[in-house]
């Protein structure tokens, strides 16, 4: 293999593909009223697209004669590992705490300690970030969003 972007790059090709896949067996139906496999399909076509792209360039680009390390600086996974907890912890509790509490702790953490944020910029952020996507999804959009103990309101 030839480096890392052509690695990537055909991995998302085939992701793409198999969304594309999954789209027209689910159905595109008509452009006025696009079916359940729509947009997984036009994502899938994207990527693909996108993809193929980025293979191209590439396979046309020469082999670096060094190998040249994944992390661009020391210590740089350090940063992606409590991210990626984090996601866990906010599917783990979103059910059980709710929508608000559960994603204001997240951007919270992510914020400040992944961040290296003050607290005051980082409770701020949270509670704005939390306010105005629950305010979008759950009264601009009507999307039901996970209460938790929280019931009450």
């Amino acid at each position: 293999m030839r480096n890392s972007d052509f690695q990537s790059s055909l991995f998302c090709l085939c992701l793409g593909l198999v969304f594309m896949g999954g789209g027209v067996k689910m159905g595109l139906g008509p452009l006025n009223a696009p079916g359940p496999g729509f947009f997984p399909a036009v994502i899938g076509g994207v990527l693909s697209s996108l993809s193929a792209a980025l293979l191209v360039a590439a396979a046309r680009r020469p082999r670096p004669s060094e190998k040249k390390s994944f992390w661009k600086q020391e210590g740089s996974w350090a940063k992606i590992l409590p991210s990626l907890l984090s996601l866990v912890f906010y599917l783990a509790f979103l059910d059980i705490l709710g929508y608000l509490l559960t994603t204001s702790l997240f951007i919270l953490f992510l914020l400040k300690f992944v961040g290296r944020k003050g607290w005051g910029a980082s409770i701020l952020m949270a509670l704005i970030v939390s306010a105005s996507s629950y305010a979008l999804f759950r009264m601009g959009l009507g999307v039901l969003l996970p209460r938790g103990f929280l019931s009450f309101w």
